[in-house]
């Protein structure tokens, strides 16, 4: 399970990043609106945790590009490049220390069409340390219902990870289809998405004030925000403040067959400058650290399912901060 909430992460992380380059766009609106344009945003941030017993200190270095029509809003094609180098200090010696996450995603729309390919390594190794240290994926997607407020997706996409599941031959079980209905709904004053297995809320969207909820499968975000709009536009967001609570995980994939990871509560206060520079810290509570094979009866994670090779423990509560930019280009 930690493998598809992985990829939600990265998924939703390329959409926000698209939702802002289309903001910008429309902005910046030429006299030939009709024509479709480009843009680059290198993305850049640091985050340092403070776990009690254990530190870690988080890099992130990327580049998206996208493609789309600022009159229509519609994004035609996006790929999007993000490397992650995470180290931890004080963790049981038994662990690697330094641990690698890249993820390389590709979208192409053609009308109600959207063709979307994904690959994500998560590993101790440089880019790989076996099957199950990587996520491919290829989807297609088709717009059922296309309206000025609500819109409905079908989508389907073929999996190759390597989850544990063997065959009678010995061979992993690697190809996993995953069809999913994809809803959304947006009104002046809320704004609602459901994409399996997570959904968003945000309450007043376009106004001063506005209130901000993810869930993932066993994540959450929920967070109050002001901001300060140029000239009253939603678009041209000139300052925001925001204060939270969530649930998080980090999870790193080891070349020998397991997963380390640590799960967090948090709360948290968060300033941005122009949508291109953000800086957010605060304090980290309920913090567990564990280890577990991969294999097919973990995967679901199950509370009654453990052996030997399973280790949990509480290592304390800390901080964090966390500094990023973004521009556009």
């Amino acid at each position: 399970m930690s493998k598809f909430i992985i990829l939600v992460f990265v998924l939703f992380f390329i959409d926000i990043s698209s939702v802002y380059c289309e903001s910008l766009g429309n902005n910046n609106v030429d006299q030939n609106v009709n024509t479709p344009r480009i843009f680059y945003m290198p993305m850049l941030s640091y985050t340092f945790f403070d776990f009690g017993d254990i530190q870690s200190h988080n890099a992130m270095g990327g580049l998206s590009l996208y493609r789309f029509n600022p009159n229509e809003r519609d994004k035609l094609f996006s790929v999007s490049l993000i490397y992650n180098p995470q180290i931890l200090t004080g963790i049981p010696s038994d662990f690697p220390n330094l641990y690698h996450t890249a993820a390389l995603s590709i979208t192409q729309k053609i009308n109600r069409h959207k063709i979307d390919g994904t690959f994500i390594a998560l590993t101790d190794k440089p880019l790989y340390g076996g099957l199950h240290t990587f996520i491919g994926m290829a989807g297609y997607s088709y717009a059922l219902i296309k309206g000025a407020h609500f819109s409905m997706d079908f989508d389907v996409k073929l999996l190759v990870m390597d989850v544990g599941l063997t065959l009678d031959n010995g061979m992993p079980w690697l190809l996993w289809p995953v069809p999913s209905i994809n809803l959304s709904w947006e009104y002046e004053w809320i704004t609602f998405g459901f994409i399996p297995p997570g959904l968003w809320l945000t309450i007043g969207p376009k106004f001063p004030v506005s209130l901000i909820l993810k869930t993932g499968s066993y994540n959450y975000d929920a967070s109050l925000w002001y901001r300060h709009f140029k000239n009253g536009n939603p678009l041209a967001e000139m300052v925001g403040i925001g204060i939270g609570v969530k649930r998080d995980s980090s999870d790193m994939m080891i070349s020998d067959g397991g997963k380390y990871g640590i799960n967090y509560d948090a709360i948290y206060g968060t300033f941005r400058l122009l949508r291109l520079f953000e800086i957010s810290g605060g304090w980290i509570f309920n913090v567990k650290d564990e280890y577990k094979k991969i294999n097919w009866q973990t995967l679901f994670e199950s509370d009654d399912y453990s052996d030997d090779s399973m280790y949990s423990g509480n290592i304390g509560n800390g901080f964090f901060v966390s500094i990023s930019i973004s521009m556009n280009l």
